[in-house]
């Protein structure tokens, strides 16, 4: 790469900051970073297009810390952006991209029923609409029958607004919710988004909502945990989010650069802002290995009426069989806090301690179990096999 080639670069980058940036006061001090960079020619030494693109992207995320900000090197999808493409050619280019997304089930990868009639959905892409809407209602009304329903985002990076927008109407009745507003600082100009009148599938509107995140939970997927945490419609457990809200576009900078700008503005109808650069921060925080289960516990405890020490039991020794020795441990550890009282939680409490091999807690399980029952004979045997171990 020429210094003239990327002096230029820098230069077209500050022209598009300071014309659609989102933050014009955030703009000034990347421009002012950049310029200092060139100054100093840190990137002077730099011959390679994809290191260039790469460290003037780190430039600028350090000073704004959007993720969504991004130079690129990628010459090959500018051409194909500038080729003259018949009406043939873009009906196989979409054939081509609808069963690209096909073939991931256009991210709706596991919808199941658990124990204790909770719903489980884990989706890790939020496709468009266009292509998607038909399994995205199949599986709402596969899931509609169900006393609660925990969606699983810890492997979602995002997608489109429009999956947001059609799986929260299914939250809300046909009276439309506002969403979100936006906000494009380039053209001065608000614009709304609101939950659907019309779905297609039937709606789960009265009933106990889990999203579960993880650090690496991003964009149209913040999007979708933040605004139903914030209209009392969920209960976000796990990891705080990785902090992109704004929207984004992705201009050519040249033939061979391009750009991936944040330009519209997200803001929550009740917060008044969003959770770009701080993450959507969970209502139970846990990690993201526990989220699962701290989810599934507090939906058990919200809708099962009866019978519920069997209902958490079955459960825990499901996550035994499936070799989840730690989340069974936490199922039975809150059946111990429903009933402190009862032998037979003492003893599966025990079990689970047993097959992790942490003898002691084991130990002490075992030695509840019999002192609330001394007839039990399974905690008589562990016991006097936990003290033969050596």
């Amino acid at each position: 790469m020429q210094t003239k080639e990327k002096s230029e670069i820098i230069t077209s980058i500050k022209t598009y900051l300071t014309q659609s940036y989102v933050d014009l006061v955030v703009s000034k001090k990347m421009i002012i970073e950049l310029d200092k960079n060139l100054k100093s020619n840190k990137y002077e030494k730099i011959t390679s297009p994809s290191e260039f693109s790469k460290i003037v992207t780190e430039d600028l995320q350090s000073i704004s810390k959007d993720q969504h900000l991004i130079v690129r090197f990628e010459p090959e999808r500018i051409a194909q952006e500038k080729r003259i493409i018949s009406e043939e050619m873009k009906l196989e280019t979409e054939k081509k991209m609808m069963m690209q997304m096909a073939y991931i089930n256009y991210g709706f990868t596991e919808a199941k029923i658990l124990d204790g009639n909770i719903g489980y959905l884990n989706l890790r892409l939020f496709a468009d609409i266009k292509y998607a809407e038909e399994t995205a209602t199949a599986t709402m009304n596969f899931l509609s029958n169900t006393n609660a329903i925990i969606i699983d985002l810890r492997s979602n990076g995002g997608g489109v607004p429009s999956m947001m927008q059609l799986l929260s109407s299914y939250f809300f009745d046909e009276n439309p919710v506002l969403l979100s507003d936006f906000y494009e600082r380039e053209t001065d100009t608000k614009t709304q988004l609101y939950s659907f009148a019309n779905v297609a599938g039937k709606r789960s509107t009265n009933k106990p909502i889990y999203i579960l995140t993880s650090k690496q939970t991003f964009s149209a997927a913040e999007a979708f945990a933040y605004t139903l945490k914030h209209l009392d419609k969920a209960v976000v457990v796990g990891e705080i989010t990785k902090g992109g809200a704004n929207r984004t576009k992705r201009i050519n900078l040249n033939d061979e650069f391009t750009l991936s700008v944040p330009y519209i503005q997200s803001i929550h109808p009740i917060t008044k802002t969003n959770w770009e650069r701080k993450g959507v921060k969970p209502t139970i925080e846990t990690n993201v290995n526990e989220a699962f289960v701290y989810a599934y516990i507090d939906a058990i405890n919200k809708t099962v009426k009866n019978d519920k020490l069997n209902v958490l039991n079955k459960i825990g020794y499901n996550f035994l069989k499936e070799k989840s020795v730690d989340d069974a441990i936490i199922v039975f550890q809150e059946n111990v806090k429903l009933s402190p009282n009862n032998a037979n939680n003492w003893d599966s409490l025990g079990e689970a301690y047993f097959i992790k091999s942490d003898k002691e807690n084991a130990l002490k399980s075992y030695q509840k179990a019999l002192e609330l029952d001394p007839n039990s004979s399974s905690a008589k045997a562990m016991i006097k096999k936990l003290n033969d171990v050596k």
